[in-house]
């Protein structure tokens, strides 16, 4: 074969290399930018959920209970959540530091979800303290539970993930349950929805997931350098998800047969952490779950709201901000005038602070 055809032989392959690279490439940027396409909780709200076969499927019980936030809102649209959780803690004789230190506390969390994505949250407890958020045209506002609301930025913000935390009752119960055995207990109409009824039977006993082995391994800070891992509070509240043992599980559940939504839930459970003499702490949790207005407004708007404080002088200038620095451009001096002590006298009078006590 002559040396040009081979030379140009080449040259047409590797042209065709490249235009087949480049339209590769083409084609996933269409399908990365296209807007048409749903990403998130709109690509999994669009699946179809048969509310009446959770009984039959114990997959189809963690897809509806552990459905996110953003999920619900895209499946029932405007409506109105409320969360209620009590819990209480016993350490038991088997804890590393027994002694009486129980802990009680009860927990309500109200949900105002709006049509286009707008939505407020309210959390208190019975010790006064909470919070309340309002999400509203990619703006959002905080405020403790009795003060004023604030305009917080939003590349120091989370909403979404502040709506997940606060509406996260149910799927922890599921979780500490190690999912929930369910027997269909019949249809009924609410506010004009059609829904299914279950009635929980207890425990589902499934497994704890097993960890994913695409994702790197989890590093501790000081592990790296030979550290002995998590620091040991968090080594206790991951032991505690490790080993919590359902002893106690009870309740219903409602789903709407429409969208596959939860929309109601009244769960009760008491949970045991085994230790080397016993249990090593107990836990009750009541947990209920009611949705309401579904389809309807529930009127988010931006609230009236505080300036955050500026003291720009304060982080520029800290010793004109203290009046301790001269002031500039001729001036009268802002700094106070100094005492009658001297410098010099100043040891002295130290050294003489251990004689006057």
């Amino acid at each position: 074969m002559p040396r040009s055809i081979a030379l140009l032989l080449v040259f047409f392959a590797i042209g065709g290399l490249a235009a087949c690279k480049r339209s590769e490439d083409q084609a996933a940027k269409r399908r990365i930018f296209s807007p048409e396409e749903p990403v998130g909780a709109l690509a999994e709200a669009k699946e179809t959920i048969d509310a009446s076969k959770l009984a039959d499927d114990p997959s189809l019980v963690d897809r509806v209970v552990r459905m996110r936030q953003a999920e619900v809102a895209a499946r029932l649209g405007a409506h109105k959540a409320q969360t209620r959780v009590q819990f209480a803690w016993f350490r038991g004789a088997g804890a590393p530091d027994a002694g009486g230190s129980d802990v009680e506390l009860s927990e309500e969390t109200t949900l105002l979800q709006a049509v286009p994505g707008d939505f407020s949250v309210r959390q208190e407890n019975d010790r006064n303290q909470g919070f309340e958020l309002v999400w509203v045209k990619g703006e959002v506002f905080v405020r403790g539970l009795f003060g004023p609301f604030r305009k917080r930025r939003t590349d120091r913000s989370d909403p979404e993930r502040v709506r997940e935390l606060a509406l996260g009752a149910l799927p922890t119960f599921d979780r500490l349950a190690h999912g929930l055995k369910l027997q269909k207990a019949g249809e009924a109409t609410v506010e004009g929805r059609r829904v299914v009824r279950y009635q929980v039977m207890g425990s589902a006993g499934r497994p704890r997931p097993a960890e994913r082995e695409d994702l790197p391994r989890l590093e501790y800070p000081g592990q790296a350098d030979g550290g002995r891992g998590p620091d040991p509070d968090t080594a206790r509240r991951l032991e505690m998800w490790e080993k919590v043992e359902p002893t106690r599980i009870a309740g219903a559940l409602v789903v709407d047969a429409l969208t596959g939504a939860p929309i109601g839930a009244d769960l009760q459970g008491h949970f045991r952490i085994p230790g080397s003499q016993g249990a090593a702490a107990e836990l009750d949790v009541h947990s209920v779950l009611a949705v309401s207005g579904i389809g309807k407004d529930p009127g988010v708007r931006a609230p009236q709201y505080e300036p955050e404080p500026s003291v720009p002088h304060a982080v520029k200038d800290p010793l004109r901000f203290l009046g301790k620095a001269p002031a500039t451009g001729g001036a009268p001096s802002t700094e106070e005038p100094s005492t009658d002590e001297s410098e010099e006298e100043a040891p002295e009078q130290a050294a003489e602070q251990p004689r006057q006590r």
